[in-house]
């Protein structure tokens, strides 16, 4: 069966290659002849395309069905297996623009991610306005390329979608009720694994080996989470004083919870889903953090929402999350947990309200009408993390 692209823009007439700053071409990937190579192995490229089905066959939660696939399918090796995902997810990512190449399903996308490997710039491909260039070169809807053109420029934007193009590092938080980053590095360091500390955050480690984290006698131990820069980056904003009550309103699976706790903080977490708290009370117990899990969150000095949101700054990431995702389905949500975080804040406190979004609708929330004292937006090409924003309100 043919499968046909999402339109990114409008009909526009073609113009010249821009002399300057090519936003059609500025995810491209560096030529890598060995791994082209490998994908003209047909078991490879079945396997691929296999893997891109399951994910269309669940477009709100692609990456996670992709995931699973990695995970059940036997007949993929170790080395084949890294070969298969990533002709799976640059297919996704460059999926816009080897449609207007010409690509009519996915067979034809992989072969055209294939030549991109060998080193194929697509010279021949005309260019349109700039935020439609920009709008297919990212994947992404025509108003999402036009909204970070305005922030940043076109010479900024392209290195924003180059940075959202590349391989996420992994990050692991150090685990202070457990260890120092310096003796979880040695302890890595035995178990095979090599790192480096992050640039901005004193827990954060940066792995340089690949390895199969969760089967590490140090994850089992509790010695470590992984966590992205931004997340830690928030925390170190937070800095909770030992002792403190931290409201976690939407703590989800618990990052942010743990991180706390192993600032000293007291935290009281609730999340609307359930298996996500499950998953809370399990990563507590081996992280040795005491993490009040209750609906009954009462007030506190200092309360933080981590809202729901589209999840535009995990692209690079999970780039699948590009099929499902809505610009604009959590603002009013959004909104309201904020009001409801608000009164949970004790006179005196300071409520913090953060998303993994890159949108402006989603991060420029008002709080009664007032204007954050703080806030910050880290960028993948300016911060060298995630995609993230955090405000903070100082409550009287």
């Amino acid at each position: 069966m043919e499968w046909s692209g999402a339109r990114t823009g409008r009909t526009h007439a073609a113009l010249s290659v821009r002399a300057m700053t090519d936003l059609l071409r500025c995810t491209l990937p560096d030529p890598q002849p060995a791994l082209a190579e490998r994908l003209r192995s047909g078991f490879l490229v079945d396997a691929a395309l296999a893997a891109l089905a399951a994910g269309r066959r669940e477009r709100r939660a692609a990456g996670k069905a992709i995931a699973r696939w990695f995970r059940q399918d036997r007949r993929l090796g170790a080395k084949d297996r890294p070969v298969a995902a990533e002709a799976t997810y640059a297919a996704i990512r460059y999926e816009h623009l080897l449609v207007r190449a010409g690509a009519r399903n996915d067979r034809e996308l992989v072969e055209g991610v294939r030549r991109l490997y060998e080193g194929d710039r697509l010279d021949g491909l005309p260019t349109l306005s700039p935020a439609e260039d920009y709008a297919t070169a990212l994947s992404l809807d025509y108003a999402i390329a036009r909204e970070w053109l305005d922030v940043h420029g076109e010479e900024g934007a392209a290195a924003l979608g180059r940075a959202l193009s590349l391989r996420a590092p992994t990050i692991v938080r150090a685990n202070r009720l457990r260890c120092t980053r310096a003796s979880l590095a040695a302890r890595l360091e035995e178990e095979g694994v090599h790192s480096h500390p992050s640039a901005n955050s004193p827990d954060g480690l940066v792995l340089e080996t690949r390895a199969n984290l969760v089967g590490l006698a140090s994850f089992r131990d509790g010695w470590f989470e992984l966590q992205d820069e931004s997340s830690q980056r928030l925390i170190d904003a937070i800095d909770p004083k030992p002792g403190t009550t931290v409201i976690d309103l939407c703590a989800g699976s618990g990052g942010k919870s743990l991180a706390l706790a192993a600032r000293g903080a007291r935290v009281r977490a609730w999340d609307a889903r359930g298996d996500a708290l499950e998953e809370l009370e399990k990563r507590a117990t081996r992280a040795g953090a005491e993490i009040e899990i209750t609906p009954e969150l009462g007030q506190a000095s200092i309360v933080l929402v981590d809202a729901p949101c589209s999840g535009t700054g995990r692209l690079r990431r999970d780039p699948a999350l590009r099929w499902g995702l809505e610009a604009g389905a959590y603002v009013q949500l959004q909104r309201q947990l904020l009001q409801e975080a608000h009164e949970h804040v004790t006179p005196g406190g300071r409520l913090f309200y953060a998303t993994c979004s890159l949108l402006r609708a989603e991060n420029e929330q008002a709080l009664e009408g007032r204007e954050p004292t703080r806030k910050m937006t880290l960028w993948p090409h300016l911060h060298g993390t995630d995609g993230f924003h955090w405000s903070e309100w100082e409550i009287a």
